[in-house]
This record gives C-alpha cells, structure tokens and sequence, in this order.
C-alpha cells in the first residue's frame, strides 16, 4: 500500500530559491516499505533485536556478580564461579583461577558496550539507505569482515577465556575429589553452569557476526517493486550508484544560513558518484568495485542525470581521495550528512531528537557496565588488602578491560560530539523557514580526510 504524504520536506525545493530547479524524481507518494526507514522503526527495531541480547547477558551478569540471584535462577547450586582459596586448590593454581573468573565477570559488561556500538552503526545504515532509495540513489555498505575489526577479537578472546573457567574448575574438582562419592554430581553442576554462561556467549556472537553484515537488515527487492512496478524500473533505471569508501568523503557543504532537505544530500553523493577519480576505480586497496563488462565502478549514475545535475550547475568540482582505514570501520559520515543542522524537514528533526535520546540511552547502559566492574575492582582491591594476593591477577585483567570500555565509549561520545557540533544546534533558518528566498543554496561537494 501506499499513501499521500502531507510533509513534502523530503524533496520539496523552495520556489523562490537561487538554483532552484523542478526535480522530476519528486513524488509525494509515500510507499509502505518506507516504513522500514522511519526514525521510530528504526530505533525501535534495533533496540529490539540489541536488547534480547543485552537482556541475556545482563541476566548472566547478574547471576556472576550476585550469589543471591544465582540461588534464585538456581535452587540446587552453590557457587557460580570457582572458589579461588589457595590453600584449597594451590598457590598456582589460584593465581589461573581469579585470572579466569575475572574474565567471566567482564564478558557480560564488554558484551553489552560492544553490542551497543555495532548497533548505532546499524540505525544509520538503515536510515540513511531508505532516505536515498527514496530519492533514486543506491548507496552500498561496507561489509567489514569481523575478524578484521578488534572490537570482535577482544569479545572471542574475553568469552574463551571465561569459559575456560569453567573447564579448569572441573579438572580441579575431578583432581581434588577423586575419591569423592559425589564426584559425577559435582562435575554435573559444573557443566550446567558453564552451559547456563556459555549458550547464551554463543548466541551473543553469532548475533555479533551477522550484525557486520549491514545489508541483511535493509530492503528485500521483491518489497521494492510490488506497490508500484512501473515506478520501480524508472528508478532503477535512473538510479545514482556509489559505494560507501566514496560516500563517506561527501560532505554537505555551504554557509550556515543554508536550509537544506534530504534532496540535497541526494545530490550531493550523485556528484560523488560522477566525479570517482579514474586512479581510484581500479584501486584495489580501497575496496572498491573493479570495472567489467558486468559490473559498474566505485560511482555511477545514468547519463540522463549527469545532464540534471550540469543544468542546475551543481557537477563542478572535484572530489579527491580521501584516507582509508582498514580493520576499522565508522559510520560517523552518515551522521554529518543526516543530523545536519541545515535540514529543516520534519523528519530530519525528528531523526536529530531520537539519536539524541538514543546517545543518552546508550551513554546510561554503558555507564552502568563500567559501574558494575568498577565496584568488582574495588572489592578485589580490599581483599588484596586483606593478604589474598591471588586477586591481584584478577584486578590486573579487569582493570584493563574497564580501560578498553571507557575507550571505546570515549570514541563514541566524540564521534557523537562531533555530530553533535553541526546536528544538535538550533539553526537560524528554522526560526524564518517561512521565507523561502533564503531556505536554499546551492550546495557543493568536497573530499573529507575524516573516515
């Protein structure tokens, strides 16, 4: 189904505006698979797929770090995690065991920051794909692969390494009660516990996996022709590719009296994709798409809209090659171009106050996640005092997971900051939007070193 929309934002030019030209791909029509791409769906289905995870892991964080919650999950079990006593089990073998257990208490909370990251980088993705199929430019994501970024490897080698945890307590309890009539239930328990940490690890990672490959969440083609056929193939054959290592470097670029709508970002990457430098195209350092006979370049658009963009004099200038970082990826680009200050569109608005509320939630759930190993650090520092110096090891590994969380969070929050410079503001155009002479200029494209 589709319907009328009553907001013509999206791709409305302003009448009396300089380089004002009539767009012929403006529709006011509104397809239900635009739906998917609004601010509220987006938000609320990646909170619902993050937060079955981060709810499993927070029941397990739960049961790591409260013995009381354990009995409850639990009736018929003792001790979660190993009692690391070194005259029970041995100098040694006590230093293996805080080293471990420390890394069972930290999974849950590295898990959730992670998980959270990853899925700021999908609500962009996802809003950013919508807005431009809508507008006849195709932009295609970066798939990363996971082994390639370090976030993935510190979660694998944490979650390893609390389970094996649970591996070396069962040898120690088979050495220790050899002769122990209740040895089988013993290492029963054992293995329950380390199924009831370990599945829900499992799960975790592979929802961890999947979610580097952007495009498993975005628009079926079946869904794209089935409302209007007739208007799926003129897009399709009008459409403005380019890929995400030449999209990234578009900037929106003007004066801060400039009114803009989702149309000029639109614009913008079609310019991006006529202007790929040649040297670049075939550069296979950069990931880009070779070009066949089958396969088109790194940016492309139909000859009919290179004449578009000539007429309205926006197709000069140059865009150069930008630094790319491999085994990193980011997706702040897509915040510089969607909360952009300038958009005065409704749902522009509406996208800049919900990754607003978005950055809080996430900045309180990480917060919390550092709280919880903070106060593990301080009581392992009190039973160092005490003389139990196998915590030492213990504190040492969970000191240094707490530094890689805050890190991480910090390079969200600037990343975040930086957005927020050009999409937070209150801009003066939406105070005298209603005078069209001055909504619009015309906008430009520049290379941007940021990635």
């Amino acid at each position: 189904m589709m319907r009328e929309s009553g907001d013509l934002s999206y791709a409305q030019v302003a009448p009396g505006a300089p380089d004002a030209s009539p767009l012929e791909y403006t529709d006011p029509r509104v397809f239900e698979w635009e739906q998917l791409g609004e601010p509220l769906f987006v938000f609320a289905y990646t909170a619902m797929v993050v937060g079955r995870q981060c709810l499993a892991l927070a029941v397990v964080a739960l049961q790591v770090f409260s013995t009381r919650i354990q009995k409850m999950l639990q009736a018929d079990a003792k001790d979660f995690l190993m009692d690391c006593n070194p005259a029970i089990i041995g100098p040694l073998e006590s230093y293996v065991c805080e080293a471990t257990k420390a890394f069972v208490r930290c999974f849950p909370p590295v898990s959730i920051v992670v998980a959270l990251m990853v899925a700021s980088q999908l609500i962009l993705c996802q809003r950013l794909f919508y807005l431009m199929i809508r507008h006849k430019v195709l932009v295609d994501f970066q798939n990363l692969a996971p082994y390639k970024d370090p976030m993935f490897w510190w979660v694998i080698i944490t979650c390893v390494l609390a389970l094996s945890h649970f591996i070396f307590h069962m040898i120690c309890a088979e050495k220790m009660h050899a002769e122990h009539h209740n040895l089988q239930a013993l290492l029963d328990g054992l293995k329950k516990d380390a199924v009831f940490f370990g599945l829900p690890a499992v799960f975790y990672i592979i929802f961890l996996y999947m979610s580097y490959d952007v495009e498993w969440l975005l628009l079926p083609l079946s869904k794209f022709w089935e409302e209007d056929p007739v208007w799926a193939q003129e897009v399709s054959s009008d459409l403005a590719f380019i890929t995400e290592n030449v999209a990234r470097r578009t900037v929106l670029h003007g004066s801060s009296e400039t009114a803009l709508t989702v149309e000029d970002i639109a614009e913008s990457l079609s310019v991006s994709a006529q202007q790929v430098p040649e040297s670049e195209i075939n550069d296979s350092r950069v990931g880009l798409l070779p070009r066949s006979g089958s396969r088109k370049p790194a940016g492309w658009i139909s000859e009919q809209r290179q004449q578009r963009l000539q007429k309205t004099g926006k197709s000069a200038g140059k865009i150069g090659l930008g630094q790319f970082r491999s085994g990193l990826i980011t997706r702040s680009w897509i915040g510089d171009l969607l909360l952009d200050y300038r958009l005065v569109d409704a749902k522009s608005r509406e996208f800049r106050l919900a990754w607003i509320l978005w950055v809080g939630i996430t900045c309180l759930a990480c917060l919390a996640a550092v709280t919880l190993l903070a106060l593990q650090i301080a009581k392992d520092v009190q039973d160092i005092i005490r003389g139990q110096h196998a915590d030492i090891v213990g504190t040492v590994v969970t000191s240094l997971n707490v530094l890689c969380m805050v890190a991480v969070v910090l390079r969200y929050l600037y990343e975040a900051d930086t957005i927020a410079k050009s999409g937070w503001s209150v801009p003066t155009q939406e105070r005298s939007a209603s005078d069209p002479g001055k909504s619009l200029s015309s906008i430009q494209c520049r290379c941007s070193g940021k990635a």
